[in-house]
């Protein structure tokens, strides 16, 4: 394990050492994708899968992670006292370490369900949604990485650095890594006046209102 001296800092259970030790970051890279084309091929050479319906369960499932990454990022690493709140606690100490969920807990859970439903029930399509999953997981990861250790200058990765750094200021606002799609439609985007969300702004409750910010959204992403 790295002995740096922002490693040193930290006092740590035994996962959160695993969590923050440098192979268990970099083997995520490795067996994360493999995991990913597994499961393509296996609904293409087990289960027969429609190449048509294929591809749109792929792409289904990196759509479906843009908003998981938001809901685990504001409601599971800011909140709570789990293992992935301490670690992502650790990350905003420490902006720099090569922090990542202990890679056999991920993967695991991945294999578990193509265990129970590809292998035993069957199910089509399944673990192509999930493969399009862990492809967002993985851009997630990657751009992740970049904003912290690369100075990457063209307009896109530019906007979306300014708004994660912002994040790591002000730690209610900007959730999104890869995208500010869902920053926009929950009323979490950043505004100069204010660090602090207004309630009538962060509230979800109001039907109509998260109607008009899922359109501004969408406005603002394909103009």
């Amino acid at each position: 394990m790295s002995n740096t001296p922002e490693q040193r800092a930290v006092q740590k259970t035994r996962l959160e050492r695993l969590a923050a030790h440098q192979s268990n970051y970099w083997i995520g890279f490795a067996s994360d994708p493999a995991t990913a084309v597994f499961f393509v091929v296996w609904d293409v050479s087990r289960l027969h899968a429609v190449p048509g319906w294929l591809v749109l369960s792929y792409f289904a499932g990196i759509f479906n992670w843009t908003l998981f990454e938001y809901v685990f990022h504001r409601w599971i690493y800011h909140r709570g006292e789990t293992l992935a709140h301490a670690g992502h606690r650790m990350h905003h100490d420490h902006p720099k370490m090569l922090i990542g969920m202990p890679w056999f807990m991920t993967t695991g859970f991945l294999w578990l369900l193509w265990y129970v439903f590809a292998y035993k029930l069957e199910i089509r399509y399944f673990v192509t949604f999930w493969a399009g999953m862990v492809t967002g997981y993985l851009v997630y990861s990657a751009l992740h990485h970049v904003h912290h250790h690369f100075s990457l200058r063209g307009p896109w990765i530019r906007k979306l650095y300014a708004h994660h750094q912002i994040h790591h200021k002000f730690e209610n606002v900007n959730f999104g890594v890869t995208n500010r799609f869902w920053d926009h439609v929950f009323g979490t985007t950043y505004r100069k006046q204010s660090s602090v969300i207004p309630a009538k702004v962060s509230s979800s409750s109001n039907y109509l209102g998260f109607i008009w910010r899922l359109a501004s959204a969408a406005h603002e992403r394909w103009r």
